[in-house]
């Protein structure tokens, strides 16, 4: 079966439109698909859902800067790296950028190679993060495969507890613990309690709106 191929997306959202016009001669000389936006709130506006790409930010605009649109797709969870243009040398903007998660932060005029290495850097981080969200959803549908009681056990693993404690704590005994623990492990793939742990850090399988130990039986 062959796989299909997912291109990146750059977006640019800056109000000068000589600004989007020039980046986006540049990024289309390299066979980019380009999205432009003269203001933040049209970004908004445009509900945003890409998994892959990047952002070019400026950072000075009317009515939003870019620092504030920053922190509203933070609150939304927005995945896409930015990189921040500014005119303005401003060493304490840029460091307060790149703390909350911008790549880069280059001052206009800027090199048109810097700039392109700095989107290219962004499109490494942006896939890699894809592969990573591609991974978790794989090991989601595999802990959702799991039987109640195989949950239960696999969070009080994760939490450090021997198949003694589990034992105790649901009621049952150790032998049936390591019946659960065993099949569980085969479905996961892994071979180790270890692994289960680097397994629940890898999918935050304990942010999941169902709380399995909520709902261990009396």
């Amino acid at each position: 079966m062959q796989v299909e191929k997912v291109s990146p997306t750059v977006f640019v959202v800056d109000d000068e439109e000589s600004v989007r016009h020039s980046l986006k001669w540049l990024l289309d000389s390299i066979s980019l698909d380009v999205k432009m936006y003269d203001s933040p709130q049209s970004f908004l506006d445009g509900n945003i859902s890409c998994d892959y790409g990047c952002l070019i930010l400026d950072v000075r605009m009317q009515a939003l800067s870019g620092l504030q649109l920053q922190e509203m797709l933070c609150e939304r969870a927005f995945n896409l790296p930015i990189i921040f243009l500014s005119a303005y040398g401003d060493a304490q903007m840029g460091a307060q950028a790149i703390k909350k998660g911008a790549i880069d932060f280059l001052q206009k005029p800027y090199r048109n190679q810097d700039l392109l290495d700095a989107v290219n850097a962004a499109l490494t981080q942006s896939k890699e993060a894809m592969g990573q969200q591609s991974e978790r959803h794989k090991y989601r549908s595999c802990l959702e495969s799991l039987s109640l009681r195989e949950k239960e056990i696999f969070d009080l693993v994760v939490e450090g507890n021997s198949s003694k404690e589990i034992a105790r704590i649901l009621g049952i005994s150790p032998k049936t613990v390591e019946a659960h623990r065993g099949r569980l492990m085969s479905k996961l793939g892994v071979r180790s309690s270890g692994e289960l742990i680097q397994l629940s850090m890898l999918t935050n399988s304990h942010c999941l709106e169902c709380k399995w130990a909520s709902r261990r039986p009396n």
